[in-house]
């Protein structure tokens, strides 16, 4: 007798949950030639037992340009319902879907009784073939039998995106490589799988790298340390210093020749106000140790000592790299007004050692622009309004932890997909040019104080609310990306759909189609996943009328 499995075929921005039936139902696109398409197939077992060692074989021309994984549930523990609104998916907690992984030896398991998803990706290294293609995909059971056929036709456009102008960072945390794998930092054998990660990073959407002059004062808990994540080696001898920049330079170039375009260095200064220094490794006459950290001000004589010697050398090397004019540095992390005095001293001091290089960072006080103590100010979404009105000549916006009410974009994994996703649009719209968020492997707990299991614990040790602190998630060689890892590489992708119209019909028109579909600013966009898909699809559209013209 032939098992009953129901099935169908749902958008990438429908999540399916094991006892609710998605609704989102899609089984048609229409893509440019370098696009990735993501949708999903849902199948629920109708036996009173589990289904083991499903697979899924794919017919048609497109076959060799898709690949299948399944959707893991993940638990998520932390749910600060006084801060949110009514565009979430839950408020409870419990176990969600995000976790995409590639099917294991036991095949797709469907347990009974639930609803189960099967993420599918279409794209290619170059680029697909124009036309209209219908792709079968036929579930079977470890006999070979038939339980399900969904077909999905595709139309693949004769046009491309076109490359962002947009500086787009999510912070690498390289001590959760060291962590995770047992690697030393930056030998072959971290570089490695560095490589993995970095290339799930680049095809995401980001482009520019936050970069470990010294182990990032990040995310730390004041007199704590992580573990040291340094490329400049510093030597002390006699009294002065020396520093070997080789592990840098090999650093830059090799992220660079996989698709990073923008140096971002570390901080200069710790978090939140900048009061002290981050931990400074060095040989001091022929003995490791550590020179600088908790223990010194930032504004101490030794440190400024230590920066004039050692910035212009970096600036030097960024230089002779021909990567000058796209490397930025950072002072602190998120200072508030009650850290404008020290901010701007530090500004006045380290500005001159940099020249023309620009500083960027994630503050929410025009004060720091007003009083010209930021060359590139980076306020979070729900503070940025002044900034915005103001039209600065560049700034990029970030969002964290919050905001999560009043509909702002983020990628809570107890948030609709498109949610998330509506970030690409937003930033076109509102005319910024870079986007910030810090936790793009985050697999610590809140302040660093000890290690997490990101496939156990989503919320940092319940610090914060599940998905900040990553997107993707640890594999036994490299990543598995998450379902929010998806929604933001097709914001981006939205947001390369813009750039490219907008070079056939100018940007003033473009942003009036935003606001025609009901895009405008930061809070004003449809909460509906189909409304989204829709206005993609125009955009596509409008992009192949004018490349025909063209």
């Amino acid at each position: 007798m032939k098992k009953r499995v129901l099935s169908k075929i749902v958008s990438s921005l429908d999540k399916v949950f094991p006892e609710s039936e998605p609704c989102f139902a899609e089984y048609t696109s229409t893509i440019l030639k370098n696009e990735r398409l993501n949708f999903q197939l849902v199948y629920r077992n109708e036996e009173e037992f589990s289904l083991r060692y499903n697979q899924i074989e794919i017919r048609g021309d497109l076959a060799p340009y898709f690949s299948v994984q399944s959707v893991g549930l993940v638990p998520v523990t932390l749910v600060p319902l006084k801060y949110q609104d009514n565009y979430y998916l839950k408020t409870t907690p419990g176990l969600y879907p995000d976790l995409i992984k590639p099917f294991d030896s036991d095949g797709l398991c469907l347990p009974p009784e639930q609803w189960r998803s099967v993420w599918v990706t279409l794209c290619a290294d170059t680029d697909l073939p124009v036309g209209t293609f219908e792709t079968t995909f036929v579930l079977k059971d470890e006999e070979g039998e038939t339980l399900s056929e969904l077909c999905y036709t595709v139309e693949i456009l004769d046009a491309k995106l076109c490359k962002t102008k947009f500086k787009l960072t999510n912070w690498f945390h390289y001590d959760s490589i060291v962590n995770e794998y047992g690697v030393e930092p930056f030998t072959s054998e971290y570089y490695d799988i560095f490589e993995r990660y970095l290339k799930a990073y680049v095809d995401c959407g980001f482009n520019m790298l936050l970069t470990p002059i010294f182990t990032p004062p990040l995310d730390t808990k004041r007199g704590g340390e992580r573990k040291t994540v340094q490329l400049v080696d510093v030597r002390v001898v006699n009294g002065e210093y020396a520093f070997d920049l080789s592990a840098l330079e090999k650093f830059i170039r090799f992220v660079t020749a996989k698709g990073i375009e923008y140096i971002e260095f570390s901080h200069l200064f710790t978090q939140w106000g900048g009061e002290y220094c981050p931990k400074v490794m060095a040989s001091v006459d022929g003995e490791e140790k550590r020179i600088f950290g908790w223990d010194t001000s930032s504004t101490s004589k030794e440190y400024k000592e230590f920066l004039t010697a050692l910035l212009p050398e970096i600036v030097q090397l960024m230089q002779k790299l021909g990567l000058k004019d796209k490397c930025r540095f950072h002072l602190t992390d998120e200072p508030t007004e009650n850290h404008i005095e020290r901010y701007v001293e530090l500004y006045q001091f380290v500005k001159p050692l940099i020249g023309d290089i620009p500083t960027v960072d994630a503050l929410s006080e025009y004060e720091f622009y007003e009083k010209g103590s930021v060359d590139i100010p980076v306020p979070v979404l729900n503070a940025s309004g002044r900034f915005r009105n103001a039209k600065l000549k560049e700034m990029y916006l970030y969002n964290c932890c919050s905001p999560m009410n009043m509909y702002f974009t983020n990628r809570f994994i107890n948030m609709p997909s498109q949610r998330t996703r509506i970030l690409g649009m937003q930033l076109y719209e509102t005319g910024v040019q870079g986007y910030l968020h810090w936790g793009f492997n985050f697999y610590n707990s809140v302040l660093s104080t000890k290690r997490i299991n990101p496939y156990e614990d989503t919320c940092a040790n319940d610090g914060f609310s599940g998905g900040d602190s990553f997107i993707v998630y640890p594999s036994a060689d490299g990543v598995n990306r998450s379902i929010r890892y998806e929604a933001v590489a097709e914001g981006f992708q939205d947001l390369r759909a813009l750039e490219t119209l907008e070079g056939y019909i100018g940007r003033e028109r473009v942003v009036e189609f935003l606001h025609e579909q009901g895009i405008e600013g930061l809070l004003n966009y449809p909460k509906n996943g189909a409304v989204h898909a829709s206005i993609k699809q125009k955009i596509n559209a409008l992009i192949a009328k004018y490349a025909i013209k063209a």
